[in-house]
């Protein structure tokens, strides 16, 4: 009998979790230790996107179907060591191209003038311009095979962890983002 409670109050709680596809990695710094002024932003706009997937309701490109849905996807969270890193990769410079990301990592980078667009806006609207070639069979996985880079990384069930940094240039902005999967 206690096994089956063990079951019905321990189990299934998490695979009902694991089924609607968002597990929340535990929080890595103090909010006082963040540097990057619109962490939450980006935090916020890669879980929306995300959450989108999980439901199924991410569009593909402009005339296509939905994204299949998502599963098992870990929600996004700030991480004050790759925020660290991302600000160490300018080396005091002012980089128009991007900064190598460091091992275990995959980078994003934008060079453009302070008043275009956010970074993350159009690195995460790749798939709104986009589609991704889907398998025959809806269940298959998704695989980017080259495309909407950027998004595909962003959105990536097994990222958990973003930091950012960001310097301007004479009008113009650097911004270097760095999540925690190569």
């Amino acid at each position: 009998m206690h096994c089956v409670l063990l079951f019905l109050v321990a189990v299934l709680p998490l695979s009902t979790a694991l089924h609607q596809g968002r597990v929340k990695p535990p929080a890595e710094c103090e909010a006082t230790e963040i540097k990057f002024p619109r962490h939450d932003e980006y935090v916020k706009k890669i879980n929306k996107y995300r959450k989108l997937m999980i439901e199924g309701n991410q569009r593909n490109g402009q005339r296509f179907r939905n994204l299949p849905m998502g599963e098992n996807v870990l929600e996004m969270e700030w991480s004050c060591d790759l925020e660290k890193k991302a600000i160490a990769a300018f080396d005091n410079t002012c980089p128009t191209q991007p900064p190598g990301a460091p091992t275990n990592t995959t980078g994003f980078f934008v060079y453009q003038n302070e008043t275009d667009e956010d970074p993350m806006d159009l690195w995460l609207s790749e798939i709104n311009r986009t589609h991704l070639d889907l398998h025959e069979h809806p269940e298959a996985p998704v695989r980017c095979h080259g495309k909407n880079p950027n998004y595909c990384n962003l959105v990536r069930y097994d990222a958990a962890r973003i930091g950012c940094a960001e310097k301007d240039c004479s009008g113009k902005k650097s911004t270097f983002c760095l999540i925690d999967r190569p």
